[in-house]
């Protein structure tokens, strides 16, 4: 695993060969012992935390692992859950802030999940991903800076799917994928470890609920926590996206997205 440059543009790129050699890494199916089910916990490193005994969420190193110390959060002993199938939501998400904030030694820790073949995933067993990283990635680094003193995301309340006590999920205005939609919290906080307990419930809902939604569109979709921790007029929220078109030329080779669903028409049919 080593870290090299763009040549032209000085972005940190992570090549990592040893991945080729995971189960399904080039589509094929992968292999028929589930390596995150009970019963096979020494197919995977030792577990790091574990919620419930029997554990109901567990987490443990990545065998193949993209950063050093990266985690795989196994969200539930089931095989073949859905997110949205859940019943213990909230203790995901209690354990995506506590391997959120084991990391706040390094530039900047990822938590993202990878659902369905087409949005990366290797292996069909629930689960997300931690990866912490010694450099701040391009995305986190420009939406940070572009924060200025009146906070886009505070005053967002244009194509609403769901509002509870502490959040807003909703399609922006400006979504440069088909269905995107934020989970925005209420309360202005830059980073992923503000969040409070008694939050928990709420975004575990709401993520039930999104998944729920994105699974009616597709079978394949993505969220992203993006928090900011070196910008303090930043707002931290959820990314989230079925995968259902791929990108082309024109997106890789301008870096600009052409939307097909209007924001409007994507809450209503995400409500």
């Amino acid at each position: 695993m080593t870290m090299r440059l763009h040549p032209i543009t000085g972005v940190p790129i992570l090549f990592v060969p040893e991945r080729a050699a995971r189960p399904g890494a080039f589509g094929e199916e992968a292999t028929a012992r589930c390596p995150f089910c009970p019963g096979h916990e020494s197919d995977t490193p030792p577990t790091i935390a574990a919620i419930g005994e029997p554990w109901r969420v567990r987490v443990f190193a990545n065998k193949y692992p993209s950063t050093e110390r990266a985690e795989v959060i196994a969200e539930s002993p089931q095989h073949g859950a859905t997110f949205d199938a859940i019943e213990h939501a909230e203790d995901v998400v209690a354990m995506y802030v506590e391997r959120y904030r084991a990391h706040q030694d390094v530039a900047y820790t990822a938590i993202f999940k990878n659902e369905g073949a087409r949005a990366g995933a290797s292996i069909p067993h629930v689960h997300s991903q931690v990866m912490p990283v010694a450099f701040t990635p391009p995305r986190i680094a420009n939406e940070g800076s572009a924060f200025g003193d009146e906070c886009p995301l505070c005053s967002m309340h244009e194509h609403v799917i769901r509002e509870t006590e502490f959040f807003r999920w909703l399609c922006p205005a400006g979504s440069w994928l088909p269905y995107q939609q934020w989970i925005v919290p209420k309360r202005h906080i830059r980073e992923l470890s503000q969040l409070q307990e008694r939050e928990y419930a709420e975004l575990a809902s709401l993520l039930r609920a999104a998944s729920a939604a994105m699974l009616r569109i597709g079978e394949s979709y993505n969220w992203e926590f993006l928090s900011f921790p070196d910008h303090e007029r930043a707002h931290f929220y959820v990314d989230l996206h079925p995968r259902i078109t791929p990108f082309a030329g024109f997106e890789l080779g301008t870096g600009t997205f052409v939307e097909i669903i209007d924001p409007a028409d994507a809450a209503r049919r995400l409500m």
